[in-house]
């Protein structure tokens, strides 16, 4: 594959958005990956789990893409609801009026401590900032997505330390692959396990035998997971909520199979690219 050049550098306070089109033809990132391919052969999780179609890398974008990420992240505002915007929720905003007014704005969670800032590039006169955009262009250059379903989707959230994320499902809502980078500095153990045990997922462990629980140990300064197909159609996901320090399981953690790592728990922004149908 041909690269173009793309070393500029991110334009962390650009007012000045491109036209549509041209937003979403910014050259990629350059990356760390061998060939900047994601390769079946070096990336791919192998483990004794039944779960296919997970790659991961612990080494992914330059240091000084990231740093220029996190400066751009201290950019996005703050999602704080007017008099007037309470009124017009009272009175009926369609579900498009509603995801504008959050649309690239952090927003607190009622459901959780954390605090997300979402960037839905298909809504319309919408484009997804350059920043991001070159990245879902990245993801589509090194295989993790294909051309004719690109990223257009960015969930952000911000973990304080012991934050996590219940068992969930990404849904039917995009295309069977999720991307996440993880920028912040810290550790975690990103967890997969069988979608027919989600109902019952908090107490389900046990019960479960290595070849149906798959561990990652997601590294804080820039690494990246992938997952799709069997892994997002048959599987939840979820990072363990309240837990300062876990340690991998033999067998399980999928880049650590000989376990018994301790993985201390801190501050973390993942970055989660979708496909949105």
């Amino acid at each position: 594959m041909t690269k173009s050049d793309n070393t500029s550098s991110v334009a962390v306070n650009d007012e000045s958005l491109p036209q549509k089109q041209n937003v979403r033809a910014l050259a990629p990132f350059e990356t760390l990956l061998p060939q900047h391919m994601l390769s079946g052969e070096i990336h791919q999780i192998q483990s004794a789990a039944n779960i296919d179609s997970v790659f991961y890398a612990e080494q992914f974008l330059p240091p000084k893409v990231l740093e220029e990420t996190m400066a751009w992240l201290q950019t996005i505002p703050d999602y704080l609801q007017t008099g007037a915007e309470c009124r017009a929720n009272n009175n009926g905003l369609n579900e498009e009026e509603m995801s504008l007014q959050h649309n690239g704005k952090w927003t607190r969670l009622k459901h959780a401590r954390r605090k997300v800032a979402l960037f839905d590039g298909t809504l319309s006169s919408y484009d997804l900032p350059p920043i991001l955009q070159r990245m879902a262009n990245t993801l589509v250059s090194i295989g993790a997505f294909p051309s004719s379903n690109p990223p257009n989707h960015v969930l952000i959230n911000e973990y304080q330390p012991g934050e996590g994320i219940m068992p969930h499902t990404d849904g039917p809502a995009y295309e069977s692959c999720t991307a996440t980078i993880s920028l912040g500095g810290s550790d975690v153990i990103f967890k997969l396990r069988p979608r027919k045990n989600y109902a019952a997922h908090e107490n389900c462990d046990h019960t479960l035998n290595n070849q149906q629980k798959l561990d990652i140990i997601l590294h804080g300064n820039g690494s990246i997971i992938v997952f799709r197909d069997n892994a997002y159609l048959e599987h939840t996901h979820e990072i363990s909520e309240g837990v300062l320090k876990e340690t991998t399981e033999k067998d399980v953690c999928g880049n650590d199979l000989a376990g018994g790592t301790i993985v201390k728990r801190g501050y973390r922004i993942s970055l989660t690219f979708r496909s949105k149908k």
